[in-house]
């Protein structure tokens, strides 16, 4: 029998699961080699498999890992270990595999659900995280992830760790007067090279629509970006084809509205937003017509960043809460079969299962 190419060899263990190749690495030394090294990590993380982490509030806290079959429409929930149902972890940021978690003492750690791996991250002099916004990143310049803090108010400073090499320094934030993060979330969107955070501020102080805020990894530079139109009550920032997506709540008159923006972005400059598009307008009674249930209301569960998909969580009047793809191409809605009965403060965050570690 011819023995392939270690190449092809490669080529085809670089779309293996985590799971897998954890057992292989007591195959060969070379196989147990090439699963630490850089380029074949990065590698097999653009053919990882979208996973969801689920963070069910009730009856008490879990952290729960997820598969998401898309032609069975179905999620199997599997627990981790990192899981006290008296005490709250705070999901605050995730890339590359890796979640950045705010612990219940405010101390930062590093979590790979698919290695079982959570490191914590060394304290900044003292500093406590609650009550400020956090980004969490990897700088392909240096080779390294990052972590970046900011308060949410009055303070033209903003500190970056970088991970491996534990560094931390002070870098200057373009402050500016009655105008903070929005606290619906602590965490910041990455997209490519950046990081976005949605801002409120009273719309006397709003700068040509500039409500959203955004950090180059690589330059360690902020900037502030134009937004979708009008005054958002509630928005959610998501990823979806790799362009950064705007999600606004609506409710006026009792009628519960979502919209969906898409950002085209600058070819020279991913961080500046050239033009926001509206990609969908949903309704309750858009969602009547496509089920059987009444609709009390409903919320953007998750986003399916490469497919293109929304998880869109329904609360009907007649049996509770149910999931709901949402297929943006065909503008189709189905029934995701969960096997777990979900509610209202669940949160469900895309990621994809890989081999790297910090």
């Amino acid at each position: 029998m011819t023995e392939l190419a270690f190449d092809l060899v490669c080529e085809i263990l670089a779309r293996v699961p985590v799971k897998d190749l954890l057992r292989f690495r007591c195959v060969c030394k070379s196989w147990r080699s090439l699963f630490e090294d850089e380029a074949f990590i990065r590698k097999h993380t653009t053919h990882a498999p979208s996973m969801f982490l689920l963070a069910a509030w009730w009856p008490q806290y879990r952290l729960r890992t997820c598969t998401y079959e898309g032609l069975a429409l179905k999620m199997i929930f599997q627990e981790p270990e990192l899981n006290n149902g008296r005490e709250k972890t705070s999901v605050i940021g995730h890339c590359d595999g890796l979640f950045c978690l705010e612990l219940q003492d405010t101390s930062l750690a590093v979590w790979n659900p698919a290695l079982r791996e959570l490191t914590k991250v060394p304290r900044i002099d003292q500093q406590q995280t609650r009550g400020m916004r956090i980004g969490f990143c990897y700088d392909h310049s240096i080779q390294d992830h990052k972590i970046v803090l900011m308060p949410l108010k009055n303070c033209s400073k903003a500190h970056v760790l970088t991970l491996k090499s534990s560094v931390s320094r002070m870098i200057d934030f373009p402050w500016r007067q009655n105008c903070e993060l929005m606290s619906v979330k602590k965490e910041g969107i990455l997209v490519g090279e950046n990081i976005f955070w949605s801002l409120y501020a009273h719309e006397s102080t709003i700068e040509n629509g500039e409500n959203i805020l955004s950090f180059s990894v690589v330059s360690e530079t902020f900037n502030y970006c134009s937004g979708p139109g009008g005054k958002p009550v509630y928005r959610v920032l998501k990823v979806l084809r790799g362009s950064l997506c705007a999600v606004d709540e609506e409710r006026a008159n009792y009628c519960h509205v979502m919209l969906v923006w898409c950002a085209d972005h600058e070819k020279e400059d991913k961080g500046r937003i050239k033009s926001w598009s509206k990609i969908l307008r949903l309704t309750a009674s858009d969602i009547e017509r496509s089920t059987r249930w009444q609709v009390v209301e409903f919320r953007l569960g998750a986003v399916i960043n490469r497919s293109g998909l929304l998880l869109v969580l329904v609360r009907t009047r007649e049996i509770g809460f149910l999931l709901y793809e949402y297929n943006l191409e065909k503008d189709r809605m189905r029934q995701v079969d969960t096997c777990y009965k979900l509610n209202n403060h669940d949160k469900l965050e895309e990621y994809i299962a890989t081999l790297v570690s910090y």
